[in-house]
């Protein structure tokens, strides 16, 4: 079927969706590429007057793109749209309550699909519900294409790549900060609250999901790493390791699984924390992790959450989106520690007799997580669907970005734009575990 489009933005009236177009203006038109692109919504006027907001940061006159109404409660509508695109960029969340109507609008138009959910009930779902749908299209579903989880996923991928042998066990520390002076005003969008208060009241969903989804365990590998629930330190990082709540560990875990099932790798296990720079932050954390969650299991207390982002969130959240120049100044850091042998076994299943005598430590790090990096990996994943098709997996499917990107230059081309991955050190083990 021929497409009008290679590319819509559905959302784009959104704070994502409009950091995502200057992104597409930009990535569509360099190596040689020359896609083309439109952005969707319920409302032309505003999607208008986004197109032109944006036309200083992309530095060329946007009045030529086409602008599409569709709106998530208009089924033909979403369908119209697919049709109109080889892939949808959907900045439409939460992906709870606005994302499944896209994706069956994607599955039954044969249209490709990415978002930058963060949700795991909503990722699991849609695998469990459309792979095979996606599959008999020979299309691509895939979510967690920003920072929530590439940093992380293709991170862990990166350090396979780089590791001559067997990995065993990954931990992964999450930095964030401010360069230069801390700016007054919240940090994050409120769209990424509202997802997380609704994460936390239905996260009981997912037992119940991943019983239908996967018929059986991976199995158990020695050494096992054990998580830590505390707070701890590490030689590798100043400050203190918190537990990461949110899904990177989820869907690494999901990509691992895909690497085992059908490629017959080895799953690496993975336990996820991020840093906080003082004892007295990590406490403050404590008392708000209890208060969140104890408010997030309640209509009561998520209507209070709700309403009161700033007063719950220390103000790290509100209403209002983070200023320009705030979020100009944040940086993110991914740094993994992984341990194995420089040996490798004939199969995926078999059990090593000796100590891992192998580590390294990899980095991944980016500008503005939230919307400057988050669109940075949400396009060029898009891209990547389009232009290395045959460099996915065989046939389609809803899979995690990690084991979707892993033999495509994704990795590469966000290293050329500003998301690096690097490694630190690498260190025989022999000698220790001797």
């Amino acid at each position: 079927m021929a497409r009008d489009l290679d590319i819509i933005i559905f959302g784009a009236t959104g704070f994502t969706g409009k950091h995502t177009i200057p992104i597409v203006s930009k990535f569509s038109k360099t190596n040689g590429r020359h896609l083309t692109w439109g952005v969707a919504g319920r409302s032309e006027k505003k999607l208008k007057n986004f197109l032109s907001q944006c036309e200083k940061e992309a530095g060329t006159s946007l009045n030529d793109v086409p602008v599409i109404i569709a709106d998530v409660e208009d089924e033909d509508s979403l369908n119209a749209m697919a049709r109109k695109a080889r892939i949808i960029i959907n900045c439409c969340g939460p992906y709870r309550f606005y994302g499944e109507p896209v994706v069956k609008a994607c599955v039954e138009e044969g249209t490709h699909h990415v978002d930058v959910s963060g949700e795991p009930q909503y990722m699991e779902k849609m695998q469990l519900k459309y792979h095979k749908l996606a599959q008999e299209k020979g299309i691509y579903i895939i979510s967690a294409c920003g920072v929530d989880s590439i940093p992380t996923d293709l991170g862990l991928v990166f350090l396979q790549q780089k590791f001559t042998g067997t990995v065993n066990s990954v931990n992964s520390y999450l930095s964030a900060w401010e360069e230069g002076d801390s700016l007054p005003g919240p940090a994050l969008n409120y769209g990424t609250w509202e997802s997380a208060v609704y994460g936390l009241a239905h996260a009981n969903e997912l037992r119940e999901l991943r019983q239908q989804l996967y018929s059986s365990r991976l199995p158990s590998f020695k050494p096992k790493l054990e998580a830590k629930k505390y707070p701890h330190t590490t030689d590798l990082l100043k400050g203190w390791a918190l537990p990461f709540p949110g899904s990177d560990r989820s869907v690494v875990r999901r990509s691992q699984r895909c690497f085992y099932e059908t490629d017959a790798k080895r799953p690496v296990q993975i336990e996820t924390y991020f840093m906080v720079d003082s004892f007295f932050r990590v406490i403050m954390l404590i008392i708000f992790g209890a208060i969140f969650s104890l408010l997030a299991r309640f209509q009561f207390g998520r209507n209070l959450l709700l309403k009161y982002p700033e007063k719950f969130s220390f103000g790290m959240t509100s209403h209002e989106p983070p200023s320009e120049e705030k979020i100009a100044k944040s940086w993110f850091s991914v740094t993994f520690y992984g341990e194995g042998w420089k040996e490798e076994l004939a199969n995926a299943d078999d059990q090593y007799s000796t100590p891992v005598n192998k580590a390294i430590v990899t980095k991944v790090k980016g500008r503005n997580p939230g919307y400057g990096s988050t669109c940075k990996c949400l396009v060029l994943a898009a891209i990547t669907v389009i232009t290395e098709t045959d460099k996915l997996p065989s046939g389609g499917g809803v899979y995690p970005p990690g084991y979707a990107f892993a033999k495509t230059s994704l990795i590469k081309q966000l290293d050329e734009n500003g998301v690096t991955f690097e490694v630190l050190s690498e260190k025989d083990l022999s000698s220790v575990n001797n």
